[in-house]
C-alpha cells in the first residue's frame, strides 16, 4: 500500500495523523540524506547528527509545508543548510574532509584509493560548487532540482557544476590520475 503513495499523498496522510506514513517517509529518504551529510562532512558521527537533525526540522515544519516542487529538493535544502550552519559554527582552518572512514566492506586497495583521490579533489573545491557536484553526480538530481536546493537560477547551477568539474579535471592532471 505505501510504495504506490507519493510524497505528497503520504504528507497528506501525515497531516491527518498518521504516523504510519511519517515513519514511511523518513524510511524512504533517510539512507540518502544521510549520505549527503557524509559527503559534506566526512564523519560518519557528525553524518548520523545531522541527519537526524533534517527530519526533526522536516517534523516540525510540516504542518508549514506547501508543496512547490519536488519534496526530496525540499529535504536536501533542509541538509545543505545544515551541514553549511555546522561549519559556520566550527573554528576557522578546520579540515572538513580529514575525518573520512572508508568503510571496512571495502578491502579493496585500488577502490580505497580512487575514493580518498576523489574525496581529496572534492575537498579543494569551495562549497558553491562542490554541492553542485555531490548533488549531480552522487545523489542522481536533476540541474533544477539542484538549482532549487541550493537556491540559485538554473544558468548560475550549470555553471558552478561546469567549473567545479574542471577544477576536478586539473587537480587530476595536476596530480596525474588521468
Amino acid at each position: 500500500m505505501w510504495r504506490r503513495l507519493d510524497d505528497n499523498q503520504l504528507i497528506k496522510k501525515i497531516h491527518q495523523g498518521n504516523a504510519d506514513a511519517l515513519e514511511r517517509l523518513i524510511q524512504k529518504y533517510y539512507p540518502e540524506i544521510y549520505r549527503f551529510c557524509y559527503r559534506k562532512t566526512g564523519n560518519p558521527h557528525i553524518a548520523a547528527d545531522l541527519t537526524q537533525e533534517v527530519f526533526l526540522r522536516l517534523v516540525k515544519s510540516l504542518d508549514n509545508y506547501i508543496h512547490e516542487g519536488k519534496f526530496k529538493s525540499y529535504l536536501f535544502t533542509i541538509a545543505l543548510n545544515l551541514c553549511h550552519d555546522y561549519f559556520r559554527k566550527q573554528p576557522p582552518g578546520m579540515q572538513r574532509l580529514d575525518d573520512f572512514e572508508v568503510p571496512a566492506a571495502e578491502n579493496q586497495i585500488t577502490r580505497i584509493e580512487q575514493s580518498y583521490v576523489v574525496k581529496e579533489a572534492l575537498s579543494r573545491l569551495p562549497d558553491i560548487q562542490k554541492d553542485v557536484v555531490i548533488l549531480r553526480f552522487y545523489h542522481d538530481l536533476t540541474l533544477p532540482d539542484i538549482a532549487d536546493i541550493i537556491g540559485a537560477n538554473l544558468s548560475t547551477t550549470k555553471s558552478r557544476l561546469k567549473q567545479g568539474l574542471e577544477k576536478l579535471k586539473k587537480f587530476f592532471r595536476e596530480e596525474d590520475f588521468c
